[in-house]
């Protein structure tokens, strides 16, 4: 008979070809023999334990990742939920022993390291709650900090690399009427920024857009189809062009992952654990939450680049308003840049304080686009 452990079922993420940058989470289940992936679907698949790579991730250490190589590509799946984890530790033959026991020390020296820190400054200030909660409190602010340190030369060279990956997972539209217009407008409106600034157009239904720090820009296909206007896809890039500008996706990154990354960028040491934080931070990229300063802040720079690029900001308005009316309807741009009547509010004042400016129709017929390989 199964232990409880055998019948229980875990959620994953799964990376790897033909899968989104951001990984699919999906149902596992881990037995004596492996780690089963879609137990119960036509898509079964158990990996045996002795075919699998463990390696410690995330921010702490504290995640399992595992890793195989499947018709010459690397695929992993990553265990954040603890009951998995142990699940996984009990049931590992003998095999997998060295490997284990090297994720326990990579875990234990970080939460040792954290735990000797707090001990170190309750030594020294006699106030380890007070600074402990303004640690806590001030992490964005501390984030920032390092990402002061970091040259844009090492960003670019960074966000050119988190690309190259999270191509793999993309289908890009080729050269044509849809990106072209998507590069023109992109373009327009970062002239003169201190990034080199590239735009790709992803062959995907969803209605999402995300930035890479450094430069790179994704638009999906389903949000040129979701506009009604170039000036409505104009207030899109424009936003997330900030978060560039505004190194919102480099914070974002660098919060998440940790310190490691910080070190990675400033001394541009891109070999070893560094190319694997690559992948991480691909994984990472499209799942950023921005903060409600951040989104203001990209909403708020967002229309000063409109105006001087002379495109009508209202489609930025009528954009997210239109979406946000979408009922029972999952969007994943919403999900990462949640809209609200506060915020529609905001950038409407924005606007007035930024006084009336000359706009010129952008030259697209986007009726005709979206009918162009959005499908």
């Amino acid at each position: 008979m199964a232990s409880l452990s055998e019948i229980e079922l875990f959620e994953a993420l799964s990376f790897g070809p033909g899968l989104p940058p951001q990984g699919s989470r999906i149902p596992v289940r881990i037995t004596v023999t492996g780690v089963t992936l879609h137990p119960g679907e036509p898509m079964e698949e158990t990996l045996l334990f002795e075919a699998l790579r463990v390696t410690a991730g995330g921010f702490n250490h504290d995640q399992m990742t595992l890793a195989w190589t499947e018709n010459g590509a690397v695929r992993s799946l990553v265990l954040s939920d603890d009951r998995a984890k142990e699940t996984f530790l009990s049931l590992a033959p003998p095999s997998l022993a060295p490997q284990l026991m090297q994720w326990r020390k990579q875990t234990e020296r970080v939460q040792r390291g954290m735990r000797f820190g707090w001990m170190l400054l309750g030594f020294i200030l006699l106030l380890p709650l007070l600074l402990g909660l303004a640690l806590w409190w001030q992490s964005d602010t501390l984030a920032a900090w390092a990402v002061q340190r970091i040259s844009l030369a090492s960003e670019r060279q960074w966000g050119d690399l988190i690309y190259a990956q999270t191509q793999t997972g993309l289908t890009l539209l080729p050269k044509g009427e849809t990106t072209q217009a998507i590069e023109e407008i992109g373009e327009r409106l970062t002239k003169g920024a201190p990034y080199p600034f590239h735009w790709h157009v992803a062959n995907d239904p969803t209605v999402n857009a995300f930035a890479i720090p450094g430069g790179h820009v994704v638009i999906f296909t389903g949000l040129i189809r979701a506009a009604d206007s170039a000036e409505e896809v104009a207030g899109v890039l424009a936003h997330e062009a900030e978060h560039v500008l505004q190194r919102h996706s480099l914070k974002g990154i660098v919060h998440q992952l940790g310190w490691q990354v910080v070190l990675t960028l400033i001394f541009s040491e891109w070999g070893g654990q560094g190319s694997g934080q690559i992948g991480e931070a691909a994984a990472q990229l499209p799942l950023l939450r921005f903060g409600r300063d951040q989104e203001s802040e990209a909403d708020r720079e967002a229309l000063a680049l409109l105006k001087e690029a002379k495109v009508d900001p209202n489609g930025m308005i009528t954009f997210f308003h239109r979406l946000a009316k979408e009922e029972g309807v999952s969007i994943p741009l919403l999900s990462t840049h949640p809209p609200s009547a506060s915020r529609a509010e905001a950038i409407q004042n924005e606007i007035k304080k930024l006084g009336p400016w000359e706009s010129k129709p952008l030259p697209y017929d986007w009726a005709q686009i979206k009918k162009k390989r959005t499908k």
